[in-house]
């Protein structure tokens, strides 16, 4: 096994936040450690065997890693080998050794076959006479898995669907997958940005997701706090404000559309996004990256990984994360410390143990909603708040938070055909969280409007939250009564217990003409005016999953599953306790034809359910809300292709909707939601300088039923008729400029319509960009901009507004080694 040798580097004096620790952590795996590439390889292709290529002309180096990836065949080489060595490319079906000799084409390099299997790269025997043996790389890498790495935008298999791992294609419900590639190339710095090219998908400005994960899939509200928000297919947060997920810490993004009670326990009729976390791998990563951008933004990021030194069964992953920036909000900082530490151990080949965990701190300050009267371009009043004002005291607002978790996944095979799974997670978060906003009654509202004089109250928050989640099941794949078979039975539980501490009241004025900060915010903390409460939630399911392939062309999926759910809550005010207890059944069932020529129509019905929060309805009792799914739609994959292409029509509906009586002064359950729609995506590779993401989506979601006449047939919040998006990235291989790229992003969103709000918000398009140049095989660089042409647009809802995204530029200098 050879070695790589350790690489030491310095770093500029650039103030980070904790940047001692960080700076001695990266330079430690930098300098301190010795990497070796692993044995964990498949089963190598037959130097005879054919294969399907499609390898762009670039870097020598990036090309033996796919071509590796393809064959599963080792190849070894000097790292100075290939360093500023570029290839062709290769596009077709060739023999192993023949596709490996066309990739060498004019590079001076050749391949010779060694006894025990694989290559060993050297100059070509008329340069070789006086080469010095060198240290060697091994390159290896296994067939695609819905958790591991993947060059490109094309997945082919997740996880969400269905909790196994399946190939899209056999997957009866829309499933998107955002891959390491695709978050990489556009510089995502937020889960909602990272989704911003899925189709159905809504969310608000960056000025909010930097603080909550919060969407609205398919015009249905997905977050956290309804479970919709997930890591590794477990939840991970207990409300919207625990901290988002850091997308440099995750290998991709799945997102799952409609209801999938049966697969996850209460959820949002809407749908599920899976953030899956960066995991060990054999192969040595090492990689060191710097972004500077818009807002003084200074990040540095490192990813190590590979087999732990000495050992053959342990391989580690290290990734952290550094940023201090300002952003385009005036006094609104997005400060943040990521470190995730992962171990993984394999004793034998029928058992895995994985240890993932991460810890995040952030520093930055609510942009608080605004009332639409005071909105440039939706208000009408003499006096507005600009598009980067703030409303808060600089000297008082505040909201920092640290998270934590660890947990392990467990898999071990039984048997040929059984194997049991086991997944745990801890985790922990501490949000102190200060901030002023506008009071919104309407004589508040109009005089500031007419005055200029904005009438404030404070919200003054401590929030603390704890919880356990957990996922046994078993998993069988056989044959019986003629089929193949793969049945899941599982339990899962989770257990949160959450605390928060919340005062709020009137403030202090501001002169929005003239920003006059340092008014005096006085919190009266009398235990009798605390608005928080303690929550305890507790959920078991039982459930039972049936994966049928009845010969090649038929695949089906049944499931069923009963919930248990209990929340105690008790309010701090007086004591107060409220305590529900609900159970429910739910039940899937899918069914998928594969034709020959690649084309898969599937149909599909699930349902969900979802506690209503105590906490909304003062002690009284009601129903879960229940969501139910229809979904008729068809793939098209060829085989061999790198494409997925997708569309599905659906009719999504959630009753036992709670609305407010206010004839009762009650709460009443007697609200309904509806969503149809239609949804296309493509994500192709159509050749190999040309890459394709796209999307379409129809939806038409709106309130069907309720109490309040006036909002039968109001379209819910910040979901537009018509949607669409494309990306399109661009190697210059064909011009002799492989080492460039370019790529180019629209997003269109239509008009939408905020309850309250008399006029529609106008519809508009947003230009993405990406420009990047590969120095040579260890630096890379890329030149990102959203909103290019810094469009003017604003995101509102429930009659209250914040302005959407400004340009955003950022340059991003990338070493691996």
């Amino acid at each position: 096994m050879s070695r790589i040798h350790a690489v030491s580097c310095t770093t500029s004096r650039v103030r980070l936040p904790q940047r001692t620790l960080l700076a001695a952590a990266i330079l430690l795996m930098a300098g301190g450690v010795q990497f070796s590439p692993s044995a964990h390889a498949q089963t190598p292709q037959t130097a005879a065997a054919s294969i399907s290529f499609r390898i762009a002309a670039g870097p020598l180096g990036t090309a033996l890693e796919q071509f590796a990836r393809a064959t599963g065949v080792n190849v070894s080489y000097d790292a100075q080998l290939v360093n500023g060595v570029f290839t062709p490319g290769l596009d077709g079906t060739y023999g192993v050794a023949a596709s490996l000799r066309l990739l060498l084409t004019g590079s001076g390099i050749e391949a010779i076959e060694q006894p025990g299997g694989g290559f060993q790269l050297r100059k070509a025997a008329t340069a070789a006479v006086n080469a010095v043996t060198l240290p060697t790389v091994s390159v290896t890498t296994q067939a695609e898995t819905a958790t591991g790495p993947l060059v490109g935008y094309v997945a082919r298999r997740a996880t969400a669907g269905s909790k196994t791992d399946t190939p899209i294609v056999e997957t009866p419900q829309s499933v998107s997958v955002v891959t390491n590639d695709e978050l990489r190339n556009r510089q995502a710095e937020t889960l909602a940005q990272a989704l911003n090219y899925t189709p159905g998908f809504t969310s608000q400005p960056t000025s909010f997701n930097r603080t909550a994960d919060r969407f609205r899939i398919r015009g249905i509200d997905v977050e956290s706090a309804n479970s919709g928000s997930m890591r590794d297919g477990l939840r991970l947060q207990s409300n919207s404000y625990d901290g988002i997920q850091e997308p440099y810490g995750l290998e991709r993004v799945e997102v799952l559309r409609g209801a999938a009670s049966v697969l996850y326990g209460q959820l949002s009729p809407g749908g599920v996004v899976n953030a899956v976390s960066k995991r060990p791998v054999s192969e040595p990563i090492r990689e060191i990256g710097l972004q500077l951008g818009s807002h003084d933004r200074r990040q540095l990021m490192a990813d190590f990984s590979g087999a732990v030194p000495g050992s053959e069964t342990l391989d580690y992953r290290l990734t952290m994360l550094g940023r201090d920036s300002n952003t385009a909000g005036k006094y609104i900082p997005d400060d943040k410390l990521y470190i995730a530490p992962a171990l993984t151990w394999r004793p034998s080949a029928a058992t895995s143990l994985t240890l993932l965990s991460f810890y995040q701190k952030t520093d930055t300050r609510f942009s608080a909603p605004l009332p639409y009267q005071l909105v440039e371009g939706v208000g009408n009043g003499p006096h507005t708040i600009g598009r980067d004002d703030f409303i808060g005291e600089p000297n008082y607002d505040k909201m920092k938070g640290e998270m934590f978790t660890i947990g392990y996944e467990l898999d071990h095979a039984l048997n040929a055909n059984t194997r049991i799974n086991h997944r745990l997670r801890f985790f922990e978060s501490k949000v102190t969280w200060n901030y002023l906003q506008a009071q919104t009654s309407a004589a508040a509202i109009a005089a500031a409007a007419s005055t200029g004089i904005l009438r404030r109250q404070y919200s003054d928050r401590q929030e603390h939250a704890k919880g356990i989640a957990s996922d046994t099941r078993v998993e069988w794949d056989g044959f019986l009564l003629g089929a193949e078979h793969k049945l899941l039975v599982g339990i899962d539980a989770y257990r949160m217990d959450y605390d928060s501490q919340n005062f709020r009241a009137n403030a202090s004025s501001l002169n929005i003409d003239t920003y006059n900060y340092g008014q005096p915010v006085v919190v009266n903390r009398d235990p009798s005016l605390n608005r928080g409460s303690r929550l305890q939630t507790n959920q078991t399911g039982l459930y039972a999953q049936d994966q049928i392939n009845l010969g090649e062309r038929w695949s089906m999926v049944f499931g069923l599953r009963h919930d248990w759910a209990e929340q105690d809550q008790t309010a701090h005010r007086d004591g107060r306790r409220a305590l529900q207890k609900d159970e429910a059944t739910t039940w899937r069932a899918g069914v998928v034809y594969k034709m020959a020529n690649g084309f898969a129509p599937y149909l599909s019905y699930s349902e969900s359910f979802f506690p209503v929060s105590v906490s909304e309805v003062s002690g009284q009792t009601f129903q879960p809300t229940r969501g139910k799914q229809y979904e008729a739609g068809l793939r098209y994959q060829p085989e061999d292709s790198r494409m997925l292409l997708s569309a599905a029509i659906y009719e999504l509906t959630q009753d036992n909707v709670l609305k407010f009586d206010a004839g009762q002064n009650a709460y009443r359950q007697t609200g309904e939601v509806r969503s149809r729609g239609f949804e296309i995506e493509a994500k192709a590779e159509v050749s190999p300088e040309l890459s394709i993401i796209a999307s379409y989506a129809y939806t038409d979601a709106r309130v069907t039923r309720s109490t309040i006449a006036s909002e039968i047939g109001q379209r819910s919040e910040d979901t537009p008729y018509h949607q669409a998006a494309v990306w399109a990235d661009y190697n210059f291989g064909a011009w002799r400029v492989p080492q460039l790229r370019l790529a180019t992003g629209l997003r269109y969103k239509g008009t939408t319509h905020a309850s309250g709000i008399s006029t529609p918000m106008p519809a508009y398009t947003l230009i993405d960009a990406m420009l990047g140049y590969q120095i040579d095989a260890h630096w890379d660089f890329s030149f990102n901009v959203s909103n290019l042409a810094d469009k003017k647009f604003t995101y509102c809802e429930f009659a209250i507004c914040r302005y959407g995204d400004e340009r955003q530029v950022s340059a991003n200098l990338l070493y691996r080694w």
